[in-house]
């Protein structure tokens, strides 16, 4: 009766061990998870800016074409 107890007892350990383990792996993925998703969102937010800046470089640019190209026809 005692070794059937006893068996009983180290099978709930083992379980128990074991669903603990697997937590905590989990637990791991999905911090490294959360991690990737906060640099991917960081490197958006630059990609963002970069083509925002070469837009108003864009737009600067045809300005001045535009103020020469009347500048040209006004002579």
């Amino acid at each position: 009766m005692k070794s059937d107890t006893l068996k009983v007892l180290i099978s709930t350990i083992t379980a128990l061990t074991g669903i603990g383990g697997s937590y905590v792996k989990m637990e791991d993925r999905v911090s490294k998870l959360e991690e990737q998703m906060a640099k991917q969102e960081a490197i958006k937010v630059v990609q963002l800016e970069i083509s925002q800046m070469r837009r108003d470089a864009e737009i600067a640019e045809l300005k001045h074409k535009i103020k020469l190209d009347s500048l040209r026809s006004t002579r």
